[in-house]
């Protein structure tokens, strides 16, 4: 089945997956089962199963070409999640140089109270793990630098020296429509379904997809006893906008390639970050699109870059990105506040799948009244 069809149409076939016919996946708000025996055989918790949960969770294991999913109340509590799973006190990781914020902070705020030292990489030149690491963190693109590495290439050199070392891809900014990372070795794929997956910015969800049995029941495990699995509203959310994925993803970046011609033309962009610009050798050959997020930085001072974020009319100057509509933020003062090496002026730019025209112009509108600010002395 193509991914098209699938993710309308697997775990929701009417009189099989459901009794009454429906085309469309219920709700099951239910907390609790009523049980047939004295022990538990099937369904008897929400916490642990739902009937909504696991429809979602069917779609995104084969949108990803993975045999098991887990579908968590955030991407955060996706990634927790997998780590805690894997690691041990006294335990090394190895992780990429540049990675979303957030699981950053999870490595240098909360991980040292165990021992655990984390060790920061630069995957797109020549590198080297120590042999006591037990779980490696990718992201390609990376966010917000969208630094892009051949996965296939840095998995087979790592597994070479390190085979018992668990790989670890973040892979929200492609998505399962235009990257598979499974099939370039990669163990463990997590994504913040909140961002392109669901694609309407109206819930929180995170996704953990994976063939490895062993990692599967352990993941699971922590999972059912923190209590973090997505609810059974919100499971209908994503399932709901998980069908337009593809349409979705499609606009995203055939507006992201107008919108970078467009900034081309402006003496103030000194530079455009976006996976489609970076050397081949950088991108895996399993790579089908480049999404639709782009970065940028201006020759602006702080007061112009607020001039500029002020006066856009359509663009919403917001976190997150993914969503239907274009969302704007500068990372230096907002997502990455306190990150090393985030530049001041660098912009970043989730694409919506409004008329590019209009995204153009609202640009233009706001560049012009940004351009005109005097530097303050």
């Amino acid at each position: 089945m193509n991914f098209e069809t699938s993710v309308i149409h697997l775990a929701e076939k009417p009189y099989s997956d459901n009794i009454w016919g429906d085309v469309v996946k219920s709700i099951h708000l239910t907390s609790t089962y009523q049980l047939q025996d004295l022990e538990p055989t099937g369904h008897f918790y929400q916490r642990y199963d739902n009937q909504t949960r696991e429809a979602l969770e069917k779609k995104l294991a084969y949108s990803e070409k993975a045999n098991y999913c887990l579908v968590f109340s955030s991407g955060m509590a996706a990634i927790t999640s997998v780590i805690f799973s894997i690691i041990n006190i006294n335990c090394m990781i190895a992780a990429f140089d540049d990675l979303y914020s957030v699981t950053k902070k999870i490595f240098n705020h909360f991980l040292p109270k165990y021992n655990i030292v984390v060790d920061y990489i630069d995957f797109t030149s020549d590198f080297k793990i120590r042999e006591d690491v037990s779980l490696v963190w990718l992201e390609s693109p990376t966010n917000p630098l969208m630094k892009m590495i051949d996965v296939k290439k840095v998995v087979k050199r790592i597994k070479e020296n390190n085979p018992e070392t668990v790989v670890v891809f973040d892979n929200t900014f492609l998505s399962p429509y235009f990257y598979n990372p499974l099939d370039d070795g990669v163990d463990i794929v997590v994504h913040s379904a909140t961002k392109y997956i669901n694609g309407h910015s109206d819930c929180m969800a995170g996704a953990v997809m994976l063939n490895n049995q062993q990692l599967f029941e352990k993941i699971r495990e922590y999972r059912n006893n923190f209590g973090n699995a997505l609810s059974p509203f919100d499971s209908y959310l994503v399932l709901r906008g998980l069908k337009t994925l593809p349409l979705r993803m499609r606009k995203h970046q055939e507006n992201c390639f107008k919108i970078i011609e467009y900034l081309k033309t402006k003496s103030f962009v000194s530079k455009i970050l976006y996976p489609a610009l970076c050397e081949k050798d950088y991108i895996s050959t399993s790579v089908r699109g480049f999404g639709g997020t782009i970065g940028f930085i201006v020759d602006f001072h702080r007061s112009q870059i607020g001039q500029f974020i002020s006066n856009l009319k359509i663009i919403n100057h917001a976190v997150s990105l993914g969503g239907v509509e274009s969302l704007i933020c500068v990372p230096h003062f907002s997502t990455h506040k306190g990150v090393e090496g985030i530049p001041p002026n660098l912009i970043r730019l989730s694409v919506g799948i409004e008329n590019v025209n209009d995204i153009i112009d609202d640009l233009e509108q706001a560049f012009a009244k940004a351009s005109s600010v005097q530097s303050k002395v």
